[in-house]
């Protein structure tokens, strides 16, 4: 994974459809359809997803309503909401964050630190 953006929806902004990327998508508008890519999908205290979401990682400051797959690790922020099913190897949820989701908790991938090789 890199950590070079490599896609931005401002606030204001929407977009619909299908959305496919690798690196880092940050979206501070309205997004709705399908999101993948093996990189970092991060939603902003603005942005607004409502969509299937399949990715590296998750990381939500915003709200997201869908169903989200995240191979590595989901983040919500302090004031990010998740409505919908969410399925991951990790989840950290800051305080002030509202979790409204059926949650699945899966092995890390092999040779992840988090089993240990």
């Amino acid at each position: 994974m890199t950590d070079t953006l490599q896609g931005f929806l401002d606030s204001g902004a929407s977009f619909q459809g299908k959305i496919c990327f690798s690196g880092v998508l940050r979206i501070d508008g309205h997004l709705q359809g399908d999101v993948s890519g093996d990189g970092t999908l991060v939603v902003g205290e603005t942005g607004l997803v409502e969509a299937t979401i399949q990715v590296g990682s998750l990381i939500v400051l915003g709200a997201v309503i869908g169903e989200i797959t995240a191979e590595d690790r989901v983040e919500l922020g302090a004031g990010g909401q998740i409505e919908g099913s969410v399925e991951t190897s990790r989840l950290k949820v800051d305080e002030g964050a509202r979790l409204s989701a059926k949650i699945t908790m899966r092995e890390p991938a092999i040779g992840s630190p988090l089993r240990g090789g």
